[in-house]
């Protein structure tokens, strides 16, 4: 188990140098809903199933995270039982601090919605965070921001929640 200490946020603009940054196929589907999702991730061939669940319930952006290593035998048996999916692309661009902002551009339904996070390996890091000048609204505290709840909306949808 670890803790997940991350902010997100919507962006204004995209780096200039970003497609010479790495970057992975994301597809996610999850078994439950929030306030404790259950998720199985195919991350650029890498199998998990992740259980989350906030250290504070009004507090979305710091979680006990459990991650367990699967493979594609279990994935492919489990994968079929999801009740919802998501998939993204996601870039991983340098920050100072040796950070970096995950960012991430959603298919299907969310197709041309983007977000980006940084994950802080301490709260130090994290209380002193300038945000670079191309991100834009904090949602990290916004339950609708969250995959699990992203997977069950569309563009349309985000539109409404960033007016």
């Amino acid at each position: 188990m670890s803790i997940e200490n991350e902010v997100s946020y919507t962006i204004k603009n995209l780096p200039a140098d970003i497609s010479k940054y790495p970057k992975k196929e994301i597809e996610q589907g999850y078994f439950s809903d929030l306030p404790e999702p259950l998720r199985i991730r195919n991350e650029g061939g890498l199998l998990k199933i992740t259980k989350k669940v906030p250290i504070n319930p009004t507090d979305l952006s710091r979680v006990e995270e459990t991650e367990v290593v699967i493979k594609k035998e279990e994935f492919d048996l489990l994968w079929p039982l999801r009740a919802k999916t998501i998939t993204k692309t996601r870039i991983y661009y340098p920050l100072e601090n040796n950070l970096f902002a995950e960012i991430d551009f959603y298919h299907g339904p969310l197709e041309g919605f983007v977000s980006v996070e940084v994950e802080f390996p301490n709260n130090e890091l994290r209380a002193n965070f300038q945000p670079p000048d191309w991100f834009d609204k904090d949602i990290s505290t916004e339950i609708w921001a969250t995959n699990s709840v992203l997977a069950d909306m569309n563009l349309a949808d985000v539109n409404k929640k960033l007016i």
